[in-house]
């Protein structure tokens, strides 16, 4: 097959194929190998104050000293959660009970929130965390997921706790439906490894700049 469905996008998988590789191999003013290697020897450890600098290391250009501390201030919150979620732990292997755990993660975001931080910061902040288990998100994946009349994920109103459920539901479909695609993809990385759900998110990314079809 010729082509690859991710969202609600369909595109080539050889140029899929193709980004992905140039991502994971350039390896100059990309995000790999640096956010995927920033302090591995703790990512799957405790929350620490470096683990709230790491998304500056995925593209997210402006951080606060202010978001900084209010992610300090929802530590104790995030790793309540963490805790009871394997370091190993598969998307792909997930129960009930984990969703429910993801979406107490994002939790922290409803409400009145946390001053400077939204779906883009929290998950590239918790995805080192459980590399398997916890996609990341940003504007372009939002818009491969949600928009467009094939996008596996409503667009309406919702909290961030119930998205956060949603969204990681359509992305292990992906997941699980091309995985051998995505653990090709994987063996790219010459650097620190990374997650077949990694190398999934690298590729959403690289769809989220296509055009959308509406009809």
């Amino acid at each position: 097959m010729c082509t690859l469905t991710i969202g609600g996008r369909t595109v080539d998988r050889g140029e899929a194929r193709a980004f992905a590789r140039r991502y994971l191999t350039e390896g100059v003013g990309w995000s790999y190998p640096s956010y995927d290697g920033f302090d591995a020897a703790g990512a799957r450890g405790p929350l620490v104050d470096g683990d709230f600098l790491a998304p500056v290391l995925l593209n997210v250009r402006h951080l606060a000293v202010t978001t900084y501390e209010n992610l300090q201030r929802v530590r104790p919150a995030l790793q309540s959660a963490l805790d009871d979620l394997p370091p190993d732990l598969s998307l792909l292997d997930a129960r009930p009970a984990d969703h429910r755990l993801l979406a107490r993660l994002f939790a922290v975001l409803d409400g009145p929130g946390v001053g400077g931080v939204r779906g883009t910061v929290l998950s590239k902040v918790l995805h080192r965390k459980r590399p398997a288990f916890i996609p990341l998100y940003d504007e372009r994946v939002r818009s491969v997921y949600q928009d467009g009349v094939d996008a596996p994920v409503p667009p309406e109103a919702r909290s961030w706790a119930d998205f956060s459920m949603l969204f990681a539901q359509a992305v292990r479909a992906d997941l699980e439906r091309e995985l051998p695609f995505w653990e090709d993809l994987t063996n790219f990385a010459a650097g620190p490894p990374i997650t077949p759900l990694r190398a999934l998110d690298i590729v959403a990314w690289w769809a989220g700049a296509g055009p959308i079809d509406e009809e």
